[in-house]
């Protein structure tokens, strides 16, 4: 997930700079729930939502804040 994520906020998101992903693990996979990662970009230490859209496994990524 973490390459995933890294990714998501290189190519959609166009961050530059986007180092060390860090997501908790264990996370429930159901449709609507949220939880947060740690990512690096440039060298600061920013948080990502990350919001599972389906019970496959699909999710978004929120932009960093």
């Amino acid at each position: 997930m973490q390459a995933d994520v890294k990714k998501v906020l290189t190519e959609t998101y166009q961050i530059r700079d986007v180092g060390e992903v860090l997501c908790p693990s264990n996370q429930t996979v159901k449709d609507g729930s949220t939880f947060s990662c740690t990512v690096q970009v440039g060298g600061e230490g920013k948080t990502v939502t990350i919001t599972v859209t389906g019970e496959d496994g699909r999710y978004e990524v929120g932009a960093p804040g």
